[in-house]
């Protein structure tokens, strides 16, 4: 069994270390977590060991798996970067209960939650989380670091740029474009491509202000990595 390693002790990676369990494909060793405020903890009977600087040991130690349980998709993106760079491998995460097609593609470092489906000839980029109960119907093209949240419904054919994010219960109809860093509001009914870095919301989902809110957390991690 594979030792691996989870990057992010809050409840995606409780989630995570839930499957893991269920599956017995890995055998967690412990958490890493950004916040020093967390090292010694302990989470559902699993440590919380440190952040980046304990990486290069634990690889050394035998840990050749990991995975990033971070909800923000830049960050995700840039941790699991650093991780793959540091010499692990990339861990795919999918829950027993998933329904996944014998034709669909999921790629390396994917998290598929409790009851989610993914169809025929679908493809999920690397990176992507694809939470409790969401579809991803036929032909569908997830690219990477998207996060589908519980209960998103996506019929046949859509396809979602690079970090986009489809909050709680969103729909979108057949052969709609959710464009790259876009966000779509929980319960929103998508009938129209979706632009890049637009928000939208609503029955049917229409765009909605933005706020700027500086460099996104991924930017300002760089500035810690090692």
């Amino acid at each position: 069994m594979r030792k691996l390693a989870i990057y992010g002790a809050g409840g995606l990676g409780r989630l995570v270390l839930d499957i893991v369990r269920r599956g017995q494909q890995f055998e967690p060793v412990g958490f890493l977590d950004s916040d020093p405020a967390r090292i010694g903890d302990v989470v559902e009977g699993v440590p919380v060991l440190g952040g980046f600087e304990v990486s290069a040991r634990l690889h050394e130690q035998g840990v050749t798996d990991a995975v990033v349980a971070i909800g923000d998709n830049h960050t995700r993106t840039v941790i699991a970067t650093f991780m793959r760079d540091t010499g692990f491998r990339w861990a795919s995460i999918i829950d027993p209960t998933a329904v996944i097609a014998a034709n669909a593609l999921i790629s390396p470092h994917c998290i598929v939650g409790p009851k989610a489906i993914v169809c025929v000839h679908a493809r999920v980029g690397p990176l992507s989380v694809i939470s409790s109960g969401a579809i991803v119907e036929h032909d569908c093209v997830l690219d990477e670091g998207v996060f589908l949240h519980p209960a998103v419904r996506l019929a046949g054919g859509v396809q979602v740029g690079d970090r986009a994010i489809l909050d709680v219960g969103a729909s979108v109809i057949p052969g709609r474009c959710i464009s790259a860093d876009s966000y779509v509001g929980a319960g929103a009914v998508v009938i129209r491509d979706v632009a890049e870095g637009a928000r939208v919301a609503g029955v049917p989902a229409r765009a909605v202000p933005t706020t700027p809110q500086g460099l996104p957390r991924a930017e300002r991690l760089n500035q810690f990595l090692p």
